[in-house]
Formats: structure tokens, sequence, C-alpha cells
């Protein structure tokens, strides 16, 4: 049975303003612009800009990153495709994507375009007949289901096994209109493909859409191999890897506050 959403008391872009003020590097500007602001209180500036530097230093480095994409992950560990069961669907997430590039016939990929080329090595393997890609817009940018949809047809998915879902704009939305789509089809297992991190908060917004749901994780982050920067050093690959944590963090805790999960 397909659920109903309580409507959200804050705007989408709203809320996406909000969160910005949680990840390292806007909190940590912010820290030192309120810094700057106080500077007759010399102690409090002195504080505040200790904090500002020491919170960004550590969220650049691998030692915070992994441990952060540890707790998301570790739930969520990858199964061999000979043991991973069959489903009605597979429903793919977008985040693959940056969007589409000035002079380019194609989307420019994400770091996360994992989910892309999982998603059909799991239609390759005959664990569904069908593909749901679902992604919605921004103001002045195409759907990025319809991009991603491209790096499937030309990667040889048949057009008949590509269903594209254009309006959502966030993990709750991929839930709920996605069920309408694939309810018209029989389906009612899927295969949820998205960043592993991203599975605690994708794979109960599915289920409470009507779903049973097997998770089908991709993009892990962290590396099996020595980096050539030891860990306690700051990289701006590890400062991604931590924000793109604290997003799930604070997405999960905004969801759970709505009632949505």
């Amino acid at each position: 049975m397909q659920r109903v959403y309580r409507k959200p008391a804050i705007s989408f872009s709203l809320t996406k303003l909000l969160s910005l003020l949680a990840y390292p590097l806007s909190l940590s500007l912010l820290l030192v612009l309120l810094a700057i602001l106080l500077m007759r209180w010399r102690r409090v500036a002195v504080t505040l800009l200790v904090i500002a530097f020491t919170w960004l230093y550590a969220c650049s480095t691998a030692l915070v990153a992994d441990w952060l994409m540890a707790s998301l992950e570790n739930d969520y560990r990858p199964k061999a495709m000979s043991v991973l069961p069959g489903a009605d669907a597979i429903v793919l997430l977008g985040g693959a994507t940056r969007g589409d590039a000035h002079w380019s016939s194609m989307a420019d990929l994400h770091t996360a375009a994992d989910r892309i080329t999982h998603s059909l090595a799991l239609y390759q393997a005959g664990k569904a007949p069908l593909v749901l890609v679902s992604g919605g817009a921004t103001t002045g940018s195409r759907p990025e289901a319809e991009q991603i949809g491209d790096y499937l047809e030309l990667m040889g998915l048949p057009a008949t096994a590509l269903l594209l879902e254009r309006q959502s704009r966030d993990t709750r939305q991929n839930a709920a209109y996605s069920r309408p789509l694939l309810e018209g089809r029989g389906v009612e297992k899927i295969l949820l493909v998205t960043s592993a991190y991203h599975m605690p908060r994708a794979v109960p917004l599915f289920e409470r859409a009507g779903f049973e749901v097997i998770p089908a994780p991709t993009d892990y982050q962290r590396l099996v191999g020595e980096a050539a920067v030891p860990r306690w050093l700051p990289t701006v690959e590890d400062l991604g890897r931590t924000t793109a944590a604290i997003k799930e963090y604070v997405g999960f805790a905004y969801y759970r506050a709505q009632g949505w999960l």
C-alpha cells in the first residue's frame, strides 16, 4: 500500500540552504565571519577561529572521512552477483551526474557513476527485466533520469527495458514518484541501487512506499590500499567525502523529524 506523506514544514529550497550550514566548509567560513565581527572580544574571536580551523582540518582528513563513511556503509556490505536474488525491477537513484556540460552531447559524470555501471551489471546478469532511473531536474537543466538514461542506452541497455522518473528532487520523492510508475507494471520487489552510504536513508523510504526492497549498494568510499597522502593530512577529496557523510546524517535527521522514516 502506498503511504501518504505529510507536507514538509519547510520548502525544498530552504531546506537545502539550511543544510549547507552543517557542512564543514560552510560552517568553518561562518565561524570565521563571526570571529571577524567579534574582534573587539578578542578571546571569543580567537576561540571561534581555532574551532573553525580545527573542524575544517579534521573533516579534510581520511581519518575522519573513513570513520564517518564506515558508520553508514557497514550495514550494507556487497553481495556476490551469484547470490543476489532476482526482482521485478532495478531502481537506480540519481546522483550519478553533475549535469549537462557545455559543448558536450552527454552529461558530466559524478563520482557516484558506479550506480550506472552496477545497475547495468544487474540487468545483464538477469536479476530484473526493467531498470527505472529516478531523478528530476533543477531549473534550466534536463532531468537527471534522462542524463543517466543516455549512458545506459549507450552501454547497451534496450530502450524497452528503461523507465524514467523525471520529477523527483530528493530521496523521499524518488520513492513516492517511483511507486505509481512501477505499480502499473506489477512491480513489488525491487533491487535498489544507490551509494552504500545513502542506503540507510533510501531503504526505509522505499519500504514505506510499499516496495519489498533488496539493497544493491555500490560506490563504496573507503579504499583498500594506502593513499598517496598520509591519512592525517587534509585533502579536498577527503573533505568531499566527509561532507557527503554529514549530508546523509543531516538528511536522515530531517526526514525523521518530518515523520518520513
